[in-house]
């Protein structure tokens, strides 16, 4: 249905994560969840399928994280990591055309594995820049201790 709005596709993007088993919101412009304390924003506009993963930078390791992300660009191909404007978050975007619900189911739990893969080579990059310069700092900490990757083993919750 070609005059089909935004916020009704947003609608059918809703009730098809729930289907799949997240505990998403619905918001006036996105929908958004959280995997493991990290938030996730899923936009739609235009045709273009956006999956956003924010999380937050420590201040003192800024630096690290910025380095860390350009590796992370260089790396990945369907993932692009910005740190925002307050420099206090990192996003990383994933975004693909997608005309229908069809394509959507197809493409969003590609999305979402494409950001876990970057997070996980953002992870990384960290430990690897903090084992060559012999950083000591809670992101060196946060970074060697937090397991295999922001979303655990289980990229969703499924719901009971």
């Amino acid at each position: 249905m070609a005059s089909e709005s935004p916020q009704m596709k947003l609608r059918g993007i809703f009730r098809i994560m729930m289907e799949m088993g997240y505990y998403p919101e619905f918001e006036q412009t996105h929908i958004q969840f959280c995997m493991d304390d990290n938030i996730v924003i899923v936009e739609y506009d235009e045709g273009i399928l956006r999956v956003r993963l924010f999380f937050s930078i420590e201040e003192e390791a800024y630096d690290l994280f910025l380095e860390a992300s350009n590796m992370t660009m260089l790396e990945t191909y369907a993932v692009k990591p910005a740190i925002l404007d307050d420099m206090k978050n990192i996003m990383f975007s994933c975004e693909v055309p997608c005309d229908t619900l069809h394509e959507f189911r197809k493409f969003f739990p590609r999305c979402v594995e494409r950001l876990t893969e970057a997070f996980m080579i953002h992870k990384a990059e960290m430990k690897k820049i903090i084992l060559a310069e012999g950083v000591t700092s809670n992101a060196a900490i946060t970074s060697e201790e937090s397991g295999p990757g922001i979303f655990g083993s289980k990229v969703r919750k499924m719901v009971s």
